[in-house]
């Protein structure tokens, strides 16, 4: 019986030996990877405000004046980029900007190109104007008035120079007026003072005349005609 319970014992002990070298030791739990984020979306292309107020502007000041009909060609493609910018507006922006940003050098272009050739046309009708007023010496005989021209002119000219089309073309245009207002009172008093010299050219004339007749009148009749007659 003794011999027995030590056996029984070894025979346990070896069961667990076994049992522990046949598990396989447990791993420590890894800890879960989280999803991949998703890409971040592509940043919204802001509306091109600025560039369609810019387009709106330089479109209004050649319109103004017309300046299409003296650079035809980017005229016709700016207003094509600018219609395009403003469909494309809201839309797609990036195609819009794009638009606009060729609207404003081909706007620009006509105002540098169509402006000049305004102002050329502007200069050259008071030119005109003035080169009238000074064959009537207008200068001499309506001294202030055409002083007063002048002035407007010379600051026409500065603003020419500085491509201030607006105020230019209005200064060319004012002083075109007074170069006419200031001929016109020229030649009032150039044609006054000729016809005042006719008349006593006349008068001088018929005056010697009546003298010749009342000289011819005293021979005639055989009266003596005084020295100073003679």
């Amino acid at each position: 019986m003794r011999r027995l319970v030590p056996m029984a014992l070894m025979g346990g002990a070896l069961f667990l030996v076994i049992s522990c070298a046949s598990t396989p030791p447990q791993k420590p739990a890894q800890p879960e990877t989280p999803p991949a984020a998703a890409p971040a979306p592509a940043p919204a292309v802001p509306a091109p405000d600025q560039e369609l107020a810019q387009a709106k502007d330089l479109k209004a000041k050649v319109d103004a004046f017309s300046l299409g009909d003296y650079d035809p060609d980017d005229y016709a493609a700016a207003n094509k980029d600018f219609q395009a910018g403003q469909d494309s507006y809201g839309k797609d922006n990036a195609a819009s900007k794009k638009s606009l940003d060729s609207a404003i050098t081909e706007y620009t272009a006509v105002l540098t190109k169509g402006g000049a050739a305004f102002l050329d046309k502007s200069q050259a009708q008071a030119d005109a104007s003035k080169k009238a007023a000074d064959d009537l010496k207008a200068s001499v005989a309506v001294k202030d008035d055409y002083a007063a021209a002048n002035a407007v002119y010379q600051r026409a000219l500065q603003e020419k120079a500085a491509v201030d089309i607006a105020n230019a073309s209005k200064d060319f245009d004012s002083a075109r007026q007074q170069f006419d207002a200031v001929a016109a009172t020229a030649k009032q008093k150039r044609d006054a003072a000729m016809q005042a010299m006719q008349s006593a050219q006349d008068q001088e004339a018929a005056s010697q005349q009546a003298a010749d007749n009342a000289e011819k009148a005293l021979k005639d009749e055989g009266f003596p005609v005084p020295a100073a007659a003679q």
